[in-house]
């Protein structure tokens, strides 16, 4: 009996072994992965009602914008749309415990996404969700914008006029471990390797209990197992990280680029294959980096650009803005787990655009990649960045130019660029051949 408890222990543990290392090579099919900023998250305290009643319009009372965000994520570009889909810029709101509330989440899969929004288009469904809790608009007691009085929307962990403003939804075909996923809300700004107290923009001190009390994201990071068809399983690394615009009239802000910066730092160190990230403790006080036994896709919208250029386009809606783009160089160039050697840019596998060519003619920019920009602004703002085991079989940013199909979602009747009609940002997405990964 004890030789045959035995056998069956280890032959769980074998099994357990190759789909998570990945040991087992059965499925052979090409999945996409996407990411999206979707401008969901709306900037007044009664933001996430808004949300939920127009997410729960049906018929005529759906909202315009919305339908568009929804036929962009159901065209087909060479016959495929997406398989796994993290949508940023997303509300919810975030209550005891940090529980995430997911109705808006649900509303906009039934009433949009399910929903054709064109004859030739095919509705979405994904019967796996991930609603990240968030640190925007959660309240701390400390001035830390420096005004005199304590009050939303900045005095939080995440900017924000209500605790929940500011989120991301991850949609999968695939079935999703919530149960055993990593959250790094907790996690404090100090603790970050190598960085130093921030000044505020005015140039006076932060508080230090303020400093003690910030966490590095102002949003979330995330990491998640998918499973595959064949049980092995890939991480889906997922966050928001803060935008780097100033106030208006300003042509940078210090605070959003030392947050920025400190945020890539924690993903860089996250994902290093030399242990830099055994010192990251998750929110359940789990010690250490990514699981280096399965590959993994970082998704999301990452505020920041690796082009030289730091100036942002002038555009009638948005003043012009610098970025700290040396921050983004370390998770880019330096992280040996990511595939494209330090030429993210240039690249041709990054994914890219002839709209954005289009668009930057018209605008004008000192940047020199204009075909990677996902964003109105005139830089490459959202990422979906695999694993260097995982063989990138296409990938592209859905910008249409102007008479291509779509380009009605993203154009007025004058031919100019509307954030208004569905986003600032564009869609953004990549294709993964399981047969010929290495993993």
């Amino acid at each position: 009996m004890q030789f045959k408890t035995l056998g069956l222990a280890l032959c769980a543990l074998l099994l357990s072994a190759c789909s998570d290392s990945s040991s087992t090579k059965n499925f052979t099919g090409t999945l996409r992965f996407a990411t999206f900023h979707v401008d969901m998250a709306y900037d007044d305290s009664q933001g996430y009602f808004t949300l939920l009643q127009q997410t729960g319009a049906t018929g005529d009372q759906q909202d315009p914008r919305l339908a568009n965000l929804a036929a962009i994520l159901q065209q087909t570009y060479q016959e495929r749309q997406p398989d796994v889909l993290l949508l940023t810029g997303f509300s919810t709101s975030v209550g005891e415990g940090g529980r995430a509330d997911d109705t808006a989440a649900v509303q906009f899969e039934q009433n949009y996404l399910s929903q054709p929004q064109a004859s030739d288009l095919t509705g979405l469904s994904y019967p796996y969700r991930y609603v990240a809790s968030t640190n925007s608009g959660q309240f701390i007691p400390y001035d830390i914008d420096g005004d005199g009085k304590l009050s939303l929307p900045e005095d939080a962990q995440g900017p924000g006029h209500f605790h929940g403003q500011n989120s991301f939804v991850l949609l999968s075909k695939y079935a999703l471990d919530a149960e055993q996923a990593r959250t790094f809300r907790q996690f404090k700004w100090q603790d970050v390797n190598g960085v130093s107290k921030p000044k505020r923009d005015d140039g006076t001190e932060l508080d230090d209990d303020a400093w003690a009390a910030l966490s590095v994201m102002d949003t979330n990071f995330v990491d998640i197992a998918m499973r595959l068809p064949d049980g092995r399983q890939i991480s889906l690394l997922l966050t928001q990280l803060v935008d780097q615009q100033p106030a208006e009239g300003a042509l940078r802000s210090g605070w959003a680029q030392q947050r920025n910066g400190a945020q890539l730092d924690f993903i860089a160190d996250y994902i290093s294959d030399r242990n830099d990230g055994d010192y990251l403790v998750d929110d359940a006080g789990r010690r250490g980096g990514a699981n280096l036994n399965r590959p993994f896709v970082l998704m999301g919208n990452l505020n920041n650009d690796e082009d030289p250029f730091r100036l942002t386009v002038q555009t009638d809606w948005a003043d012009t803005y610098e970025i700290n783009s040396s921050a983004i160089r370390k998770v880019l160039s330096d992280s040996y787990l990511l595939g494209s050697n330090g030429r993210f840019n240039t690249d041709s596998l990054t994914p890219a655009s002839f709209g954005a060519e289009e668009y930057k003619m018209g605008v004008g920019s000192s940047h020199i990649h204009p075909q990677v920009w996902t964003s109105l602004s005139g830089m490459r703002f959202s990422y979906v960045l695999p694993h260097k085991d995982l063989h990138i079989a296409d990938s592209g940013v859905f910008w249409p130019a102007i008479g291509e199909s779509g380009f009605q979602w993203l154009y007025d009747d004058s031919g100019a660029s509307d954030p208004a009609l569905s986003s600032h940002e564009r869609l953004v997405w990549v294709d993964v051949d399981f047969g010929r990964s290495v993993n």
